[in-house]
């Protein structure tokens, strides 16, 4: 915002909304206004991590209607904070979510028949 000092209320509004939409979903609507592309930078992928999930599943254990089970408050209470954190952590990551290969990519191996010796 700060290179928008001394321009229009109007050419700052677009700007903002450049940058506020930009960020969200990487679609920029007034692609002047800011003098070129927004990145997106906030990942809704990334919020449906494994920490979401057992936080959602804590919390599903705790709202069960069966007066039994054992720690149903405080599992009620760390799936809250869990799915909190994991949605909150997940937006602001970077890179791909999915990508959970820790292989690295394999080369294949050519060789020539010349290099090939037949006794």
């Amino acid at each position: 915002m700060a290179a928008s000092a001394g321009q229009p209320i109007a050419t700052r509004a677009q700007g903002f909304v450049n940058s506020l939409v930009g960020r969200i979903s990487g679609y920029n609507p007034f692609p002047a206004a800011t003098g070129g592309a927004v990145p997106q930078t906030i990942s809704i992928d990334g919020m449906f991590n494994k920490w979401s999930g057992i936080g959602l599943g804590a919390w599903i254990y705790g709202m069960l209607p069966v007066k039994q089970l054992p720690q149903k408050g405080k599992a009620k209470t760390l799936g809250k904070s869990l799915l909190t954190g994991g949605v909150l952590g997940g937006l602001f990551s970077t890179g791909n979510p999915h990508n959970t290969n820790i292989l690295s990519p394999s080369r294949a191996i050519t060789v020539s028949s010349s290099e090939v010796s037949y006794t």
